[in-house]
């Protein structure tokens, strides 16, 4: 399917309930909507660096995976899709339980409160 064709497909995954994604009546609109995803995508390239990838916003609604030693970028409709292609362009299954995952992500949250930043990387 091409990628144009993904994006007229595709509705709101069930893992994305409460969000901005899910565009209920009661979504945040504008402004409150863009920051909420940019918050998630802060949090999520938090995740992904320990991957080598990094992550995008595109049209609101997906989200482009790059590895970031270049090269390789794939389209994801969903949080369940930019794990199988962070798998595609890794090589490797993302595992939240990853010793060294969780080690990354308290090294970069011990990082960001000497530098007075929060934990998502907001200055406090």
């Amino acid at each position: 399917m091409c990628a144009l064709c993904g994006v007229l497909a595709d509705g709101p995954h069930w893992t994305e309930a409460g969000t901005d994604a899910g565009r209920s009546g009661t979504a945040p609109a504008g402004r409150a909507r863009h920051l909420e995803r940019t918050r998630r995508l802060a949090l999520l390239n938090r995740v992904l660096a320990a991957y080598g990838c990094s992550a995008d916003d595109w049209a609101g609604a997906h989200y482009m995976v790059h590895r970031r030693s270049g090269g390789a970028t794939e389209m994801a409709a969903d949080l369940p899709r930019l794990w199988a292609a962070v798998e595609g362009l890794t090589g490797r299954a993302p595992d939240p339980l990853d010793p060294a995952l969780a080690a990354a992500l308290d090294a970069g949250a011990a990082a960001a409160a000497a530098d007075g930043r929060g934990a998502h990387g907001e200055r406090t």
